[in-house]
C-alpha cells in the first residue's frame, strides 16, 4: 500500500477549517498591522506639533509619550509575532493587538476629549479629521480579526462624539446622534469587512486542499502509470519471448534430420516434418488425417498401446517406406497434454531409419 504524505493539523484544537482559520486571519493581521502603526504614529508626531503651535505643550508631550509607548508596545508585538514557534496560539496573538489597539483607541479619545480645544478654531477641525481618518482608514489593516479594529474605533470615536455633541457645548441631539450613528457605521462595516476576508480565507484553503489533493492523485497516477507501463513492457518481452520460442520450436520440428509426427489421442496425424515425408515418401497433405497405425508394419501395425500410453516410451517398429519398403527403427512415443486450441495426443520420433535418398 502507498503511503500517502502526512498532512500537518492546525496549530489548536476545534472543529476544521476554524483554527486554521484563526491562524490565517492571524497572519494576514501582522502582515499589514505594522504599516498601520507606522502610520498612526508619524500622525501622532504631526499632531504633537499641531499641539505645540496652540501652546498645549505640557499635555501634548504627555500625549505624544502614551502615543509612543503604544507604538513601541505594537512593534515589539510584531517582532515577537515574526519569532514565534509554530504550535503557538493565533487566539493569543490577536488578543494582543486587541490590547494594543484598544490602548491606540484610548490615545486618540483622549485627543478628542481632554485635548479637544473650546475655543472653535482648525484645531478642532484638524482633531476630528485625524481622529475620522485614522479610525476609518485603518478598517483595512485591521478588520481580518474580529474587535481588532472595534478595539481602536469605539474608544475613539464615541468619547469623541459624546463629548462634542452631548458634554462641551451642551446637548444637541440631531447632531449627536447623527455622530454616534457614524460611530456605529464605522462597527458595522468592520464587521463586513471581516465577514468577507473569513470567506475569501475559507476558499483559500479549499482551493489549496483541492491543489494539494490533486497533486496527490497525480502523483498515485504517475506511479500507477509507471507501473502499468513497466508490466506492458514485461507481457511484451514475454510474448516476444513466446514467439521466438514457438518459432524456433517449428524450426526444429521442421528441419529435425529425425522423422518427426504428431497424433491426435486416437492415433490420427496432425502433422508431419520434412525428414518424415522423405522416410514414407509421401507428402503432409498424403499423410496427414491417416492413422499412425497405417505407416506401420509387422506386430505394431494392429495395435494402438501407444495411443493411451501415460509416459514416453521407446519400441522397436517397422514403418511402410516408399514402394512398400519395410524399414525397421525405434519409436519415441511421447503423451501430449491438452493445450489451448488443441487436444490431447502424442509426438513420435523415429530414429535409427535409413531414409531413402
Amino acid at each position: 500500500m502507498d503511503r500517502q504524505p502526512k498532512i500537518e493539523g492546525p496549530p489548536t484544537g476545534g472543529k476544521w477549517p476554524e483554527p486554521r482559520l484563526r491562524a490565517l486571519q492571524v497572519d494576514e493581521l501582522y502582515r499589514l498591522a505594522p504599516t498601520a502603526a507606522g502610520f498612526s504614529y508619524f500622525g501622532a508626531l504631526l499632531t504633537l506639533g499641531v499641539l505645540i503651535q496652540t501652546g498645549d505643550i505640557g499635555r501634548g508631550t504627555v500625549w505624544f509619550l502614551w502615543a509612543t509607548a503604544v507604538t513601541f508596545f505594537r512593534f515589539m508585538i510584531a517582532v515577537a509575532y515574526r519569532r514565534r514557534t509554530p504550535d503557538s496560539d493565533p487566539g493569543a496573538w490577536a488578543h494582543l493587538v486587541i490590547a494594543a489597539n484598544f490602548l491606540a483607541g484610548v490615545q486618540w479619545g483622549v485627543l478628542g476629549t481632554i485635548l479637544f480645544p473650546e475655543a472653535p478654531g482648525y484645531r478642532q477641525l484638524f482633531t476630528l479629521m485625524v481622529i475620522t481618518c485614522f479610525v476609518g482608514g485603518s478598517i483595512t489593516a485591521y478588520a481580518s480579526v474580529r474587535w481588532a479594529h472595534e478595539s481602536l474605533s469605539i474608544p475613539a470615536t464615541i468619547p469623541t462624539a459624546i463629548n462634542l455633541f452631548f458634554v462641551q457645548q451642551g446637548i444637541h441631539w440631531f447632531a449627536g446622534a447623527m455622530a454616534l450613528f457614524f460611530c456605529f457605521a464605522i462597527v458595522y462595516y468592520a464587521r463586513k469587512q471581516t465577514a468577507f476576508i473569513e470567506d475569501r480565507l475559507r476558499l483559500e484553503m479549499e482551493r489549496d486542499g483541492l491543489l494539494e489533493l490533486t497533486t496527490l492523485l497525480n502523483e498515485k497516477l504517475e506511479r500507477e502509470n509507471k507501473e502499468l507501463a513497466h508490466r506492458a513492457a514485461v507481457r511484451g518481452m514475454s510474448v516476444e519471448s513466446a514467439r521466438e520460442r514457438v518459432g524456433r520450436l517449428e524450426t526444429l520440428f521442421e528441419h529435425s534430420p529425425l522423422p518427426q509426427i504428431e497424433c491426435d489421442a486416437h492415433g490420427k496425424v496432425i502433422s508431419v516434418n520434412l525428414a518424415a515425408e522423405r522416410l514414407f515418401g509421401r507428402k503432409y497433405e498424403d499423410l496427414a488425417g491417416n492413422m499412425f497405425s497405417t505407416l506401420l508394419t509387422g506386430p505394431y501395425a494392429a495395435s494402438k498401446a501407444y495411443a493411451g500410453a501415460q509416459e514416453a516410451i521407446s519400441i522397436e517398429v517397422e514403418v511402410v517406406g516408399p514402394n512398400g519398403l519395410t524399414i525397421p527403427c525405434t519409436a519415441s512415443f511421447t503423451p501430449i497434454s491438452a493445450r489451448e486450441g488443441r487436444p490431447p495426443g502424442f509426438g513420435v520420433i523415429l530414429s535409427g531409419a535409413t531414409i531413402p535418398a
